[in-house]
């Protein structure tokens, strides 16, 4: 520019030529997509219609043709060929005011200037694919995370469900097996107690017994503690859930969130609650869903087992159901079986039938 112009005009072509590059600079990658290299949208627009006035601006002035090369690095970054056409008519025309040497070194530059474009373009789309390809590493990554930590959480499920199966075995045998022979040498020696009354032998014989009875007494205690440890409340929840699952006739969804081991009489409880429950369900209910949730707070057990019509309005229970509301709302034998579970363990008992039948029990956690 410095050798083609001078003064005034030098200094008028050099800024607008570096105010339409920056213009357009923005305009192009204000909100480009990241998978095109073409640019969209209201901005890029207006970046090519700008391109043509300056490709028109040179056609008028063509001692302005060193400004082509700027020029062209947006025409070919917008894909601007109606641009493109004037800016060569615009290079034409210059080329009978330009000295020989000066037309080729702008020809030259506007070709570096297209291929630093192009390079440019390119060097931008395999970033966005680079980001692209670590994204979905990352995200598969950590599905591949959570899958093993469920595969992981499975298998400890499955080794403790063996365990609990294995203690609930032992019990068994133990009771079956040691504990009857136990009662047997306890009859006998209770036989021979009642045989020989002549000293020593009796005295002996009753120690013999005691240890006997101490030794039926552990026995017992360690059976009654591996068959409570063998109790998987979730399991014994879900296998009694399938009552209403196989039934064909409900949607059931069991939610249990118990994190420390619940003690032997609460765990009794819940079950026998569970089981009181479903049982009136599967008599009874019509509706088409049912939720059984046990939930531990820091506080309190929480336990809600829900039938209900999700189709249907909150109209009673006794006019969804089309018939008199269950026996096992009212004092009956499956109520007082609950409300004295709960009372056993100092809980909380509460059941509605405005949107089906709710049985909501609180449980204190000593």
């Amino acid at each position: 520019m410095y050798q083609t112009l001078s003064g005034t005009e030098f200094i008028i072509v050099m800024y607008i030529t570096l105010a339409l590059a920056a213009v357009n600079y923005y305009l192009l990658t204000r909100n480009r997509s990241d998978y095109s290299m073409k640019p969209e949208g209201l901005l890029e627009k207006l970046s090519f219609v700008i391109t043509i006035i300056g490709a028109i601006a040179i056609i008028i002035f063509p001692q302005a043709a060193v400004a082509i090369p700027n020029l062209l690095y947006d025409i070919t970054k917008s894909r601007n060929y109606i641009a493109l056409a004037l800016a060569v008519m615009g290079l034409i025309l210059g080329f009978s005011s330009l000295p020989l040497t000066m037309f080729l070194l702008i020809l030259l530059i506007s070709v570096l200037s297209i291929y630093l474009c192009i390079r440019s373009e390119m060097a931008s789309v395999m970033s966005t694919s680079f980001h692209r390809l670590r994204d979905d590493s990352s995200e598969k990554s950590e599905r591949l995370l959570s899958q093993n930590l469920k595969l992981e959480k499975a298998k400890d499920d499955e080794i403790y469900t063996a365990q609990l199966s294995e203690r609930n075995r032992i019990a068994r045998e133990i009771h079956d097996n040691v504990g009857h022979m136990l009662s047997r040498a306890l009859l006998q020696t209770g036989a021979m107690l009642a045989i020989h009354k002549e000293e020593p032998v009796h005295t002996e014989l009753a120690d013999l017994r005691s240890t006997l009875d101490t030794a039926m007494n552990n026995i017992r205690s360690s059976v009654h503690d591996l068959h409570d440890e063998s109790i998987d409340l979730p399991a014994g929840i879900n296998q009694m859930a399938n009552l209403l699952r196989d039934s064909g006739r409900f949607n059931v969804n069991v939610e249990i969130d118990i994190e420390n081991d619940m003690p032997h009489n609460t765990k009794y409880a819940i079950l026998g609650i569970a089981r009181e429950c479903i049982t009136n369900i599967h008599k009874h209910s019509s509706n088409p869903m049912v939720d059984i949730k046990v939930i531990e707070h820091p506080s309190m057990y929480q336990m809600v087992v829900h039938d209900y019509n999700p189709n249907s309005d909150s109209s009673s229970y006794k006019e969804k159901q089309g018939k008199s509301a269950p026996e096992f709302s009212s004092e009956g034998i499956g109520l007082s079986n609950i409300r004295s579970r709960v009372e056993s363990l100092n809980g909380k008992l509460s059941i509605t039938t405005d949107d089906g039948f709710r049985v909501f029990i609180t449980i204190p956690i000593s």
